[in-house]
């Protein structure tokens, strides 16, 4: 049974670092500007870097014909001709420009009174776009904005040690890492952190969704900084860490997908990136390295991580992201360019029907750790394995002095990975959505014996499945789960018919064609089934055989 300790009440956390945001920000772009200088200059020579700059850059905006394009285009032309031609203090000169370009880029904003309106508004307009009501009852809903509140709370439901999180936000940063499903996913934990009262946080969202007036006007007033996930070249990456660790160190709370992008095949996350993953530890051994240096003992902010599981009983993009994980070409596009999230008539649908199905969105926060994976006191103290204290700044220390050593602190973040990679899969909540598409691929499985995935989808076959002989499937595979101690969410952990009722009116509600169908003589068949391989993977992938 999963228990919740969110109780809904929405009193906003008043004091965060945010507030002071937007008089450190030009301080935080030229911190972050000299020392991603110094970083890409120990690794190699300023034309070697602007020239792999340059030339990638040339590369991509080749391939484009909008007019802003093609006038960047020949700017870096321009660049990377002069560079044969310059002195080493010029070449500096035009690196240093560049990345303060950059940083200014990345760099996002905050402005309380818009924060505050988003935090007052945000939540009850939600609530009213995905109720399904008559549009006659609106003036109604509109004067009880509790009541929408109470039925948002309902539908996206918050779960996990919160009253551990709030009291280590108030001693420590915090870094919020959430598995990464849909486009929705920034909105819906903006929304888990105020309701869970927690304060708000940096996070990193895709340059196009600025182009957005409205949506860009709030994201740039409310925490978010720009990604151009079109810049590939290492410079650019280098900045964008480099503003990650500045931030953190400054005490700001961060928000990043360590996945990267959205899970294609609806997966838990298993492969956990680390570009900025890694930041919070460079973060916290530069923290180290200066109390050495100023004054031994004076106490340094500690910097923890917080695995979130964001699970959801339907996908708004599901049809897109499956089919493209599934053909051999989507296995290097990084961004899909046109799917569900860009079409509001879909966005909206989606919202209506996933409003409908109670808890039908459940994000769980899961224990916090330290950098390296250790669980924390709530004195944010780290606990080794036996409960006894550990002393953290011992693990960087190189000849009695705090310091960062690459091989060593890569190791570090390669265990701290897996210790994500784990918390993911015990902190995943299940729907009924998942269960059923469990059970049934299963049964398409066997009645299809031998063939791979791809044969498995094509393969003509009238599959149906009799009402008694799926509940008593699903009824094994709850059994199984419980005694694996995985978390069934809302119905999920009813019984084998709620479970059944309620992952069939999902799929029905929604989706093109729908995963899963009841026929007329009351058995289940099977419908699309690249939406049905997709739901099933959340299970499969929890690693535990039945």
């Amino acid at each position: 049974m999963l228990q919740s300790v969110f109780v809904p009440g929405f009193q906003p956390v008043t004091d965060y670092p945010l507030l002071r945001f937007h008089r450190e920000r030009q301080g935080i772009v030229s911190e972050t500007t000299q020392r991603a200088l110094q970083v890409v200059l120990s690794a190699s020579a300023p034309e070697y870097i602007l020239n792999d700059a340059c030339l990638q850059e040339i590369r991509r905006l080749s391939e484009s014909s909008a007019q802003e394009e093609v006038r960047e285009l020949s700017e870096w032309k321009r660049l990377w001709r002069t560079l044969g031609g310059k002195s080493r203090r010029e070449l500096e000169h035009d690196l240093q420009a560049l990345i303060g370009d950059y940083a200014n880029d990345v760099a996002g904003g905050f402005n309380k009174q818009v924060y505050t309106v988003a935090s007052r508004v945000v939540p009850p307009a939600l609530s009213l776009l995905l109720t399904p009501e008559s549009p006659l009852r609106l003036p109604f809903q509109m004067l009880q904005p509790h009541k929408l509140l109470e039925a948002l709370a309902e539908r996206l439901q918050v779960h996990g040690p919160l009253d551990h999180l709030r009291k280590l936000a108030q001693v420590g940063t915090m870094v919020c890492v959430p598995t990464h499903l849909s486009n929705l996913d920034s909105p819906a934990m903006g929304y888990a952190l105020q309701a869970a009262g927690l304060p708000p946080t940096t996070y990193g969202a895709g340059k196009n969704l600025f182009t957005n007036p409205i949506l860009g006007f709030f994201m740039r007033n409310c925490g978010a900084y720009r990604v151009d996930r079109r810049i590939r070249h290492e410079l650019y990456k280098d900045v964008l860490k480099t503003y990650s660790q500045v931030i953190l160190e400054r005490g700001y709370h961060s928000m990043f997908f360590p996945g990267g992008t959205r899970s294609r095949s609806g997966r838990i996350e298993g492969r956990i990136k680390l570009g900025l993953l890694g930041t919070a530890l460079t973060a916290t051994v530069e923290g180290y390295k200066r109390q050495a240096g100023v004054s031994k003992g004076a106490p340094v902010r500690p910097i923890f991580i917080v695995p979130v599981t964001i699970n959801q009983q339907l996908v708004l993009e599901a049809e897109t992201l499956i089919a493209d994980y599934l053909k051999e070409t989507g296995k290097a596009r990084f961004i899909i360019e046109d799917d569900e999230s860009a079409q509001w008539r879909r966005v909206v649908d989606f919202m209506r029907s996933t409003m409908t199905h109670t808890g039908a969105i459940v994000i769980r926060f899961g224990e916090p750790m330290d950098v390296l994976g250790h669980p924390l006191s709530e004195t944010c103290e780290s606990i080794g394995p036996h409960g006894q204290p550990v002393d953290l700044a011992r693990y960087f220390w190189v000849n009695g002095k705090p310091q960062a050593v690459a091989q060593r602190d890569g190791e570090y973040m390669q265990q701290t990975a897996a210790s994500l990679s784990r918390a993911y899969r015990k902190e995943t909540v299940l729907m009924p959505t998942h269960l059923l598409a469990s059970v049934l691929w299963r049964r398409l499985g066997q009645a299809l014996p031998g063939l791979d995935l791809y044969r498995r989808l094509r393969q003509p076959i009238d599959l149906h499945v009799p009402h008694s002989e799926l509940v008593a499937d699903i009824e094994r595979l709850q059994t199984h789960l419980r005694h694996k101690r995985h978390y069934l969410g809302p119905r999920a952990d009813g019984t084998p018919e709620q479970v059944i009722e309620a992952g069939l009116a999902a799929f029905a509600s929604y989706h093109t064609e729908p995963a899963a169908l009841r026929t007329p003589s009351q058995a289940v068949t099977i419908g699309d089934r690249q939406l049905l391989y997709y739901y099933q993977n959340r299970v499969e992938s929890l690693g535990d055989e039945q």
